[in-house]
């Protein structure tokens, strides 16, 4: 499988990825960028509008995903250790045991329509992920209007991008429990800003919607088409 993954990449003249962890994989592997075209993934807008802000009386933060090593749940857990914070979690239950203090909740698998109901429930949404492509709960729960806290290994970095405002998204480095733990501090206080309906897309919205990146992708393959046909 991974000769024949290295063959394609060598064999293709564009390889399409989503993220600028994932292009400077490949940079770093000696590919040359002008092969590299990075398109963040979109999100369904229609299943995830603007929620409105909760009524917590514990600052709550909301994970999706497999509770697992890959998905940086151990780490998560320590940088809840001792803090006045509420965690949900929605998936499955991977390799990382789960946290015993009263403070965590594990919801189990949900279906994706009814994520809006767990999202509209949390302050901020927590991806500490070592390793992802890009996460798609991160764009669904921008798209409800949380905040976001990641590392720099999911693509939250690219959806801040898109948005008018990045700094509703708070990037930090993985396997770092204080850098975490400062960072969900950061979004909870960015979080107690805001009022009535979350809208944090804004003016913006349509550029996480799917059309979008297919639009992206349309012109990418538009323009490459072109440059061969220049070339020949």
């Amino acid at each position: 499988n991974v000769r024949r993954e290295l063959w394609g990449y060598d064999f293709a003249d564009v390889i399409s990825i989503p993220s600028k962890h994932v292009e400077r994989s490949f940079l770093e592997r000696g590919f040359p960028k002008e092969k590299l075209f990075r398109n963040p993934y979109g999100v369904d807008l229609t299943m995830f509008p603007p929620t409105a802000k909760p009524q917590n009386k514990v600052p709550t933060l909301v994970f999706a995903g497999t509770w697992s090593l890959q998905k940086g749940c151990d780490v998560l857990a320590k940088a809840m250790e001792g803090q006045p914070w509420r965690l949900i979690h929605v998936g499955s239950v991977g390799d990382a045991p789960l946290p015993k203090p009263a403070n965590f909740e594990s919801r189990g698998m949900v279906s994706q329509s009814k994520l809006v109901g767990i999202y509209v429930q949390a302050d901020v949404f927590v991806q500490p992920s070592r390793q992802e492509g890009l996460s798609l709960v991160q764009a669904q729960a921008l798209s409800c209007g949380l905040p976001l806290v990641c590392t720099d290994r999911t693509g939250g970095e690219d959806l801040a991008e898109l948005l008018e405002d990045p700094s509703w998204v708070t990037v930090v480095k993985p396997d770092d429990v204080t850098a975490l733990r400062a960072g969900i501090e950061q979004a909870l206080v960015r979080a107690g800003t805001q009022t009535g309906l979350r809208d944090i897309l804004g003016a913006v919205r349509e550029r996480l919607s799917w059309r979008a990146y297919g639009e992206r992708y349309d012109e990418e393959l538009k323009r490459r088409v072109a440059l061969m046909k220049i070339e020949t």
